[in-house]
């Protein structure tokens, strides 16, 4: 089968489209076939090595995290899933598990959810660590209703689905981006927007409830000005830094909260992902797909980082693929 792999961390040059062998199916596994796969930043991370404790030293290693596809193979005693059915998740490529970026993947059932029929291949590979993250960051913010919101990367990948979810919880939301995308911000519902290009959020008069900084960017110490008393800052910076802040928030009693936004994958996770998708209230957004042997060109764009919504590559050929 034809796959993209690595056979040694490195820059985009590293990425090769390979014939390689079938994956071998045990009694834990679900056999599937790939339709899509959408990127995410942790895919150049795992790809340049930045993952390595943890994604190993075994190659070649095949790329790619969310996917949708069609279950080939399924042992019914060990699954709820049955062949032929329309599936997503995510292939756990931290881990070292193989990637999705191929003709043929296997993963654990715990890390495939059946599709809901109203839901479309194309989208779902979209929003497993995506939007999974936008929501986990606002766990702990309670009630959005009436609340005041600035998102920082308000039109990303995990923006985008950041500025909706906020919006269908009734929160007054600020989205920050560049003059390309202001635009986009307020068709996703963004009452306010602000151009990073052209003015500082720290130049803003007013105060936030919750200040989501999906591009990791900002610091606490910096954004509490702009919080109002007992307000949150959330971010999806991964560093120890950010964790030990974290941890020391959370020891010592302080008139500002802080929250690390992640992928978290649990059962009720899924549930609400997907009510919330059946609800038309999450929508994902693809600024570009492109065929499955053009996935080097689409790990170039994610690259870039000047991006609206996601990138998705579409591994089995049918009519509904498109550029842009």
């Amino acid at each position: 089968m034809k796959a993209w792999i690595i056979k040694k961390y490195g820059t985009s040059e590293s990425i090769e489209f390979k014939e390689i062998d079938n994956p071998v199916v045990k009694k834990s596994e679900i056999l599937i076939e790939v339709n899509f796969v959408g990127l995410n930043p942790y895919d150049i991370i795992v790809r340049n090595g930045g993952a390595k404790l943890l994604s190993g030293s075994k190659f070649p290693k095949v790329l790619g995290g969310d996917f949708s596809g069609t279950v080939l193979k399924a042992h019914p005693k060990n699954t709820n899933l049955k062949v032929g059915q329309s599936v997503y998740g995510f292939a756990n490529i931290f881990m070292g598990k193989p990637g999705a970026l191929a003709e043929q993947t296997v993963m654990n059932e715990k890390y495939v959810r059946a599709l809901p029929e109203n839901i479309s291949l194309k989208d779902s590979a979209t929003v497993t660590s995506a939007a999974l993250t936008a929501l986990n960051g606002y766990r702990g913010c309670g009630d959005l209703k009436s609340k005041e919101v600035l998102i920082n990367g308000a039109t990303g990948g995990v923006g985008h689905f950041a500025t909706q979810i906020a919006v269908a919880r009734g929160a007054i939301v600020t989205g920050v981006c560049g003059t390309d995308n202001i635009d986009f911000s307020k068709q996703l519902g963004a009452h306010h927007t602000i151009d990073y290009s052209k003015e500082s959020i720290f130049e803003q008069t007013k105060k936030f409830d919750i200040i989501f900084d999906v591009s990791g960017k900002l610091t606490f110490s910096d954004s509490k000005k702009l919080l109002k008393n007992k307000g949150t800052f959330i971010t999806t910076e991964e560093s120890v830094k950010a964790y030990l802040l974290f941890v020391f928030k959370k020891l010592l009693p302080s008139k500002h909260k802080m929250l690390l936004s992640s992928f978290r994958g649990l059962p009720e996770d899924f549930e609400e992902l997907e009510l919330l998708m059946s609800n038309k209230k999450l929508k994902p957004t693809i600024c570009q797909a492109f065929s499955f042997d053009k996935a080097d060109k689409a790990f170039e764009k994610q690259e870039n980082g000047k991006n609206y919504g996601k990138i998705v590559v579409q591994v089995k050929s049918t009519h509904n693929v498109y550029k842009k």
